[in-house]
């Protein structure tokens, strides 16, 4: 079997990428998604996953697509799969 590296969290991604190239802080994504600060500090912090439903908030917020978000969790979600199947 291959071995695949970690994936990145897409709340680390959103982090990283998005809000710092965007100059957001975690207060400003929330309100352009309508939800609360907690919400986007769990997902950033990767304590949460993005849902389809607020996969398609990122998209209209960000300008993004809510596919590469629902690929980027289901990725990440496999991965820790095989490795809590692997222990």
């Amino acid at each position: 079997m291959i071995k695949n590296p970690k994936p990145m969290h897409p709340g680390q991604v959103l982090s990283e990428i998005y809000m710092s190239e965007m100059g957001l802080n975690q207060t400003q994504l929330a309100e352009k998604c309508g939800c609360s600060p907690r919400k986007i500090n769990e997902i950033v912090n990767g304590k949460r996953s993005i849902s389809a439903q607020f996969a398609i908030e990122l998209e209209k917020a960000i300008n993004t697509t809510a596919e590469m978000w629902v690929r980027m969790q289901a990725e990440f979600d496999l991965w820790q799969a095989r490795q809590k199947r692997a222990s």
